[in-house]
């Protein structure tokens, strides 16, 4: 019995701490002029920013083009840090279509954006929360370790993905990555977990070198979901051109969990991609009535049937 009080007192004690608030220090930043050049801003954390004077943030390098600034010359600077980067809160508004970085690395706090950002926005973040209301650009939450990025318009390519030449699964690891919009190409290029939601429509190759994780998407998928994937999940409740010849049909799925969301079907289920292990730990759901050009695939799990019988 003192097994079952243990499990009980640590179950509530978890839900005790989810329910805590954190009651945030905010710092305010607002672009002194309109940028014309990349400005790498990577120093934008709570971690950065936390117990630190608004004199020494003004004073954190940071580069607009090949010039060395400081923060407090780009930016119009105002409020007050939290003690640790937990309960930071950073707001930044305006024009910040050439600004990078912002958040790379952050491990806790949270980061609101009002206005369309750059790119690398959350890149190799670990922890804490990035809320954008308006469009960011490549690779939001490139090689993701934890975290949750939220997005009030639409991304460009490389949701989550690995760079240009790294090896599949060296993308995003963990975490959560949610757009109320459209995303490019490459969704979760090289994902190992984690997941991401995608309310509206994608590009093509959601899900290319994929290893693990979840990517769900909404609305429809330009084509090759899932292309040398070798594990992880990719969900299209949207239309799809064709299937990869290298993916094979499995199953039909009424529903299916994508993180925390269930997205209600139902699914042709198929696996794959074989060209890049024979094993198929891959797995591509298609949404059925979206898609009745793919329903010839069904003959083929009638046959399998068939041959079981």
């Amino acid at each position: 019995m003192r097994g079952v009080v243990d499990m009980s007192e640590k179950k509530k004690k978890k839900e005790e701490a989810v329910e805590v608030k954190v009651e945030y220090k905010e710092v305010k930043l607002k672009p002194k002029f309109t940028f014309t050049v990349p400005v790498e801003a990577e120093r934008i954390t709570p971690d950065n920013f936390a117990g630190k004077s608004l004199d020494e943030i003004s004073k954190l390098p940071i580069y607009e083009g090949n010039t060395r600034r400081a923060l407090g010359d780009l930016f119009n600077i105002e409020g007050s840090p939290g003690s640790s980067a937990l309960d930071t809160l950073i707001t930044i508004e305006g024009d910040l279509s050439k600004v990078r970085r912002i958040g790379e690395k952050m491990t806790n706090g949270k980061i609101v954006i009002k206005g369309d950002v750059g790119h690398y926005v959350g890149f190799s973040m670990k922890g804490g929360s990035i809320e954008i209301h308006g469009n960011a650009g490549l690779w939001l939450g490139g090689k993701m370790k934890g975290g949750t990025i939220e997005v009030f318009g639409n991304v460009g390519d490389c949701v989550g993905g690995a760079l240009r030449g790294e090896l599949p699964g060296k993308g995003m690891k963990k975490g959560t990555i949610i757009i109320h919009g459209n995303a490019g190409a490459e969704v979760g290029r090289g994902m190992s977990g984690g997941t991401i939601i995608v309310d509206g429509s994608v590009g093509p190759l959601p899900g290319v070198d994929m290893r693990g994780g979840n990517i769900g998407i909404k609305g429809d998928c330009e084509g090759k979901p899932g292309a040398r994937m070798a594990g992880g999940r990719v969900i299209i409740m949207g239309k799809v051109p064709a299937i990869l010849p290298s993916f094979y049909i499995d199953d039909i799925r009424e529903s299916i969990k994508a993180g925390p969301e269930k997205l209600t079907g139902p699914f042709y289920v198929f696996i794959g991609d074989v060209l890049a292990d024979v094993k198929c730990g891959g797995r591509l759901f298609v949404s059925i009535p979206n898609n009745p050009h793919l329903k010839h695939y069904e003959e083929l799990l009638v046959s399998v049937s068939d041959e079981e019988a």
